[in-house]
């Protein structure tokens, strides 16, 4: 029979979010520009932000979610990657070279498709042409579907 997670784990996850390791993550299919989506994330508890990411499993982990749960490009309309909103991005002011997640947390993982070149402010999206897989920036007042996550 299946194992389900114990009651304190499901426990730690409002429904609808899907737990990995130490967050609980969902998708939002709703398109707001970058800085709506944060504000969207963080009505959820002080805890909770736009996804950050931090190994290659989390990443797959989140992209699996998405797969199950994003309906991708049957459309008719021919979209150029459309992408889903994550945390990072490269605020304006003094250190805007520097990429920094939402949450604070440290960027330590990162699977670009190409180095984002030195726009000013840009953020980071999870490309769904290649499986979310891969980010690449984009203006940060673009609308794009968006994951968040509720850090324990």
């Amino acid at each position: 029979p299946p194992t389900f997670p114990t009651g304190q784990e499901l426990a730690a996850c409002a429904w609808g979010w899907v737990p990995f390791n130490e967050g609980c993550y969902s998708f939002f299919p709703r398109e707001l520009s970058w800085r709506r989506a944060e504000a969207f994330c963080q009505r959820f508890g002080t805890s909770t932000h736009l996804a950050s990411v931090h190994s290659a499993e989390e990443h797959r982990a989140i992209a699996a979610l998405l797969s199950s749960s994003y309906p991708g490009e049957d459309s008719e309309e021919e979209d150029e990657d459309d992408g889903i909103w994550i945390g990072l991005h490269r605020p304006l002011g003094v250190s805007s070279r520097r990429w920094q997640w939402s949450d604070s947390s440290e960027v330590d993982y990162g699977s670009w498709h190409q180095q984002p070149g030195p726009r000013r402010r840009a953020c980071a999206a999870l490309q769904d042409g290649a499986d979310f897989m891969t980010w690449y920036s984009d203006a940060c007042s673009e609308r794009k579907p968006f994951v968040c996550k509720s850090s324990a």
